[in-house]
């Protein structure tokens, strides 16, 4: 299966839901950025937590592309709230699949992509703090022509 999100290069906007810690489910929104160097793939997003006061999180990804017919790679974020993470995407049929854990091993998590056509992907995923829920997140991504 070919794959666009990551693949290709654009800019896509997510909508979904966010759990905390406690389970109180708010509504966001966010977008991702997708840009292709010749030694590393960047994707740099924001997500924004719709509370009565907004908050706003960023991350950026720097990911080793993939190699050709591989599955698996491997990348290294830092997230202001998190710290350095580092993680493997591995593909999985129509899915995308990342696991990852904080360089101080605090925090680590899990997130899968599943493609639903060249435009659109499903999202959810989950962050723990010493093995203890800190967020989990369902979100549609659509592709911006």
């Amino acid at each position: 299966m070919k794959h666009t999100y990551l693949f290709e290069e654009g800019r896509w906007i997510a909508t979904g839901v966010y759990s905390d810690e406690k389970g109180e489910i708010v509504q966001v929104e966010g977008q991702t950025i997708i840009i292709h160097k010749d030694e590393v793939w960047i994707n740099e997003g924001s997500m924004k937590v719709l509370t009565n006061t907004p908050v706003e999180f960023f991350n950026k990804y720097e990911i080793i592309p993939f190699v050709y017919g591989s599955e698996m790679t491997n990348w290294k974020s830092f997230n202001p709230a998190l710290g350095e993470l580092k993680g493997k995407f591995m593909i999985v049929q129509d899915s995308i699949m990342s696991k990852y854990a904080s360089v101080d091993g605090q925090y680590t998590g899990f997130e899968y992509l599943k493609k639903i056509d060249d435009l659109t992907y499903e999202n959810r995923g989950f962050a723990l703090r010493n093995d203890e829920k800190l967020s989990s997140w369902a979100v549609q991504l659509k592709k911006i022509k």
